[in-house]
């Protein structure tokens, strides 16, 4: 079975197809690798993305940023597709680097529940860079300038389809705000619980974060830092062996009584009745 986690930091491409080893990869839940994008070309596949369960048929595409827990939770017997990886760090080189991570983050946050339908055009477009991209796949030093750039292609290609449906990509300050917030949660949000940490690391006061993060999102800040530690707990609980204890104090929460508390409020079970119900699969 193929790795994905070697590919955290660079880029990987496939092409999917029933009972292929990526998919069988792409099967176990597990935390993003690097930034995920999905392309399928007929039939149909579900992707449960930060327990969202999204369905993609054919000429749909779908992008998850590297801090989501994502995997495929069923597809039909006749998939067939693209799937792609990208690591952070492989992305850094490129001197658009910060337009580039706006536009993923503005491109994730309208595809958190659907995926986006591409018209015919587009979908030729896209799906002749990505078998450019597929003829690229050895990384070697002289192909990783073009990777890049055909990257760079298929995002700009739907962030304009986004935009002639209207959707304005300018990012506000309180978009930029929520993106950085995001990050650092995703970095430290085993270690750091306090709103008050995140707002001092970026400088400005816990109430101009909660503003701009309900803004953007419609939840407050300390809804966004508690939604990550129960994704990242539900994801212990359902598919590692670990104890509630251990599952716990990897998330930082140092009294096991208020971590079951927590969970309880937000789910209505406990941890371990919460273990005890099946996965769901489609």
């Amino acid at each position: 079975m193929i790795s994905l986690s070697m590919f955290a930091n660079d880029f990987f491409i496939a092409f999917i197809e029933k009972d292929k080893d990526i998919l069988q990869s792409l099967a176990s839940p597990h935390r993003n690798y690097g930034n995920e994008l999905f392309l399928p070309i007929s039939g149909h596949m579900i992707r449960n993305c930060n327990f969202n369960n999204i369905r993609l048929n054919s000429k749909d595409i779908h992008l998850s940023l590297s801090r989501q827990i994502s995997f495929v939770s069923g597809f039909s017997q006749d998939v067939k597709g693209y799937y792609c990886c990208f690591g952070d760090a492989f992305m850094a080189e490129i001197h658009l680097k910060e337009n580039l991570e706006n536009d993923l983050e503005f491109i994730a946050s309208f595809l958190f529940h659907y995926p986006l339908r591409l018209d015919d055009a587009v979908f030729k477009r896209i799906g002749y860079l990505f078998e450019i991209l597929l003829g690229l796949n050895n990384i070697s030093e002289q192909d990783k300038s073009l990777i890049q750039i055909y990257l760079i292609a298929i995002i700009y290609e739907i962030k304009k389809m986004m935009i002639e449906s209207g959707l304005d990509f300018y990012p506000s300050k309180a978009f930029l705000i929520t993106k950085k917030y995001n990050d650092l949660l995703a970095a430290n949000v085993s270690k750091e619980r306090s709103v008050e940490f995140y707002a001092g690391q970026l400088g400005i006061s816990p109430n101009h974060l909660n503003k701009s993060v309900k803004a953007v999102t419609g939840r407050t800040a300390i809804t966004i830092l508690n939604e990550m530690n129960l994704q990242e707990a539900k994801m212990q609980l359902k598919y590692t062996n670990l104890s509630v204890g251990e599952i716990a104090f990897q998330l930082g929460f140092e009294d096991l009584s208020y971590f079951s508390r927590f969970f309880k409020k937000a789910t209505g079970l406990s941890p371990l009745e919460y273990r005890k119900v099946p996965p769901v699969r489609i």
